[in-house]
């Protein structure tokens, strides 16, 4: 193996050398065999004539001539690259060189160096006759030489070609398939391959993605959306503020007290503006004003009643989830993944391997604090069970229902429409194999979003692929919030439904493990998604350890009396719950049985140790964990965290997707690029909140007042 890629290299220094170096020459033979563009040029004798084929064979002629045009076009095509056993299916030539081939304007530098730079001064033997195309090719390989971890598309090759602008996908590919059957290219002998084409596009963005009724409608929204924020903070800026300012003056020159309200929600908000009277217009616009929401995502007060260590918890939990998705979301542009299999061994970066913990983290913060509100706005009120309101239960449940619905759904039906549009253009334009197809799927099951169910179904079929969270964690708040209702009338029966759902899901999530005989490698974590990660029934356990979380601190009062040994005692436990679940499977190849036990328990256990870290640092003995994570500068952050989620994939597979480049994983520059993602994430998850997340809740709020004061 070692011998056949010492070849493989031998081979590509071959024909550099053979390309650049004017004094040695090549045969036609030689280039057939090694460049693929040279190869096609030599048979467009089967196009019949066509313009494509007399534009082919001026190119072949040039080459064989080595004029610095035909140059120019055979070194932007791309051919068989090193590493090829390690995954490099990436044999992408230079898109930019080929498009810059035929511009005229010299570069900005010194005449003097553009004359020492320049072969040929002559325009027949610099620029091409006729335009140039940047063509992508997807074929795929049956070769047994190259590693494989089943990650989807990893035996599609991707080959680019600068070609005559006349040549059409329907030409080339015909080309292609003649030189795949005849077993032209050298790299297929030398790798044991058979080639099969999958698809050839020319990059041309004809606009038909832009034909679609749904994107029309995403357009539309946006624009409005834009316009009620303009008109909102003109106003405010304009008008409101100043009648604050004036409210104000008469406050003070009265000598009258300002006061500020508080709520106890610590999820949102608010800044208490001076009140005077304004229409229901005034209000409804007002809603939409960047400059007063910009002022409450900022807002680093808290509330008495807040829990200050869940907004460092949800700011730290974002950053590690736009790690790992740096790393996930980059399997269809790596081009040595078994070398990314590999770093994956060490102790230390189990902190990446076994990152989707961070996401349990999240499940147990969102059972913690739909019980921590319900049971701290209802706390002292007890009511009888034999005089029970069911009907005004049953109302309360579908207000609440609806409410969380309300304030989700906007923004994210939005990100899913902007996906949508993305996605069709860079599936238009991009070099890259697009794995995920949303501009396909979404146009089918988005119904599946809306309705918080696509974490039922099978990944092929799921539009944003990352949502299944939040439809996980819609589901569990309609469990979470029904058994809330029901202990307020009969307690120890919604007890005894969590405990069961907690040791079903446990049970359940080990037996799963243990007939499909998984073991936690690498590889079988990505291809397990859909059994062990996605459903809802293996993923409650820690949002119900949140829910008893809230309970116990609430009946604690935020007091915890206890001697300090079992303070320490606590620590170490929940330290050890938490350490044990990140870094146990530092040896990955453990037994079946073994790993059934793991993964039926892991995700609670780690929820287990948040809970002591939340009970600890809320009594006062969370000492440096308490102050670093209560840090107030974590609470704006914290609360552009829906957002961020949203829109971290989404930005992330852009950024690959408008490279020119394959991406090689090493320590320093994924480093850089994980960096460079929070820093975009967060700005657009600003951007994304001011249009439709806080002008949402503050509607909300609006109409909830609107209601208290018709009854």
């Amino acid at each position: 193996m070692a011998l056949l890629n010492m070849c493989s290299i031998a081979l590509y220094l071959t024909l550099l050398t053979t390309m650049c170096v004017e004094n040695i020459s090549a045969t036609s033979e030689t280039m057939e065999r090694t460049l693929p563009a040279y190869a096609i040029a030599l048979k467009g004798s089967l196009l019949n004539s066509s313009l494509c084929h007399e534009e082919l064979e001026i190119f072949r002629t040039a080459v064989d001539q080595r004029k610095l045009w035909a140059l120019k076009m055979l070194d932007s095509s791309g051919a068989a690259k090193p590493g090829f056993i390690y995954g490099n299916n990436y044999w992408l030539g230079s898109r930019s060189q080929c498009e810059d081939a035929s511009n005229t304007n010299p570069l900005i530098i010194a005449d003097e160096e553009l004359r020492n730079n320049s072969k040929y001064r002559d325009p027949e033997q610099e620029y091409p006759p006729f335009p140039l195309n940047y063509f992508v090719t997807h074929f795929r390989h049956n070769s047994t030489l190259q590693y494989h971890v089943r990650l989807p598309n990893e035996d599609l090759i991707t080959l680019g070609l600068c070609l005559p602008a006349s040549c059409t996908s329907k030409e080339l590919s015909l080309i292609l398939k003649k030189i795949f059957q005849e077993r032209t290219l050298l790299a297929g002998n030398l790798y044991s391959a058979d080639f099969k084409l999958a698809e050839v596009r020319d990059l041309n963005d004809d606009h038909q993605w832009l034909v679609d009724g749904k994107i029309i409608l995403v357009a539309i929204l946006l624009v409005l959306t834009i316009g009620m924020v303009i008109v909102g903070t003109t106003y405010d800026v304009l008008v409101h503020q100043k009648q604050i300012q004036a409210q104000k003056i008469s406050l003070h020159n009265n000598n009258e007290c300002c006061y500020v309200k508080k709520t106890a929600n610590t999820t949102e908000s608010a800044v208490v503006l001076p009140e005077f009277k304004q229409t229901t217009i005034a209000k409804f616009i007002l809603c939409f004003s960047c400059y007063t929401n910009t002022k409450i995502i900022l807002d680093t007060k808290l509330s008495s009643e807040a829990v200050p260590v869940i907004h460092g918890l949800r700011f730290l939990g974002m950053m590690w989830i736009i790690m790992i998705h740096t790393i996930f979301y980059m399997a269809d542009y790596v081009d040595n993944k078994p070398w990314a299999w590999r770093k994956a061994e060490g102790f230390a970066v189990q902190v990446i391997g076994n990152s989707t913990l961070s996401v349990d983290t999240f499940f147990f913060m969102s059972g913690f604090l739909v019980s921590y509100l319900y049971l701290n706005s209802n706390k002292g009120k007890k009511e009888d069970n034999k005089s029970v309101d069911c009907v005004g239960k049953v109302n309360e449940f579908a207000l609440t229902v609806l409410r969380r619905f309300i304030r989700l759904t906007p923004a994210y039906m939005m990100v899913l429409g902007l996906l949508q549009i993305n996605a069709g253009w860079y599936g238009k334009t991009s070099q890259f194999y697009m794995t995920e197809r949303p501009q396909e799927v979404c146009a089918k099951y988005w119904w599946r979003n809306i309705l918080y169910i696509n974490n039922l179904f099978g990944r092929e079929t799921m539009c944003m692929t990352w949502s299944w969270y939040l439809s996980n964690d819609m589901q569990f708040f309609i469990i979470a919030t029904f058994t809330l209702i029901l202990s307020s009338v009969f307690f120890y029966t919604a007890v005894g439904v969590l405990i069961s759902l907690l040791i079903s899901s446990t049970i359940l999530t080990g037996y799963i493990s243990y007939i499909y005989e998984y073991v936690p490698t690498m590889d079988a974590q990505f291809n397990m998604l859909e059994i062990l990660y996605d459903p809802p029934w293996t993923r409650i356990g820690p949002y119900i350890i949140g829910v008893a979380t809230a309970y116990i601190l609430i009946k604690l009062n935020k007091k915890l009396d206890v001697k300090r040994r079992n303070i320490v005692l606590g620590w170490c436990l929940g330290s050890s719950c938490n350490i044990l679940v990140l870094f146990g499977l530092w040896e990955r190849h453990i037994s079946v049985l073994t790993s059934a036990f793991y993964v039926a328990l892991s995700r609670t256990v780690w929820a287990v140790g948040i809970a002591w870290l939340v009970i600890a640092c809320s009594t006062n003995h969370g000492g440096i964990v308490n102050k670093i994570l209560s840090y107030k500068g974590f609470v704006p952050l914290s609360r552009l965290t829906y957002c961020a989620y949203l829109l971290n994939p989404f930005l992330i597979n852009s950024v690959y997707l408008h490279a020119e480049t394959p991406i090689h994983v090493d320590f320093l520059p994924i480093a850089t690029l994980f960096f460079g993602n929070f820093v975009i994430t967060y700005f657009c998850a600003y951007a994304l909140s001011l249009l439709f997340e806080t002008p949402i809740v503050l509607l909300m709020r609006m109409l909830t007042a609107f209601m208290k004061q018709k009854r």
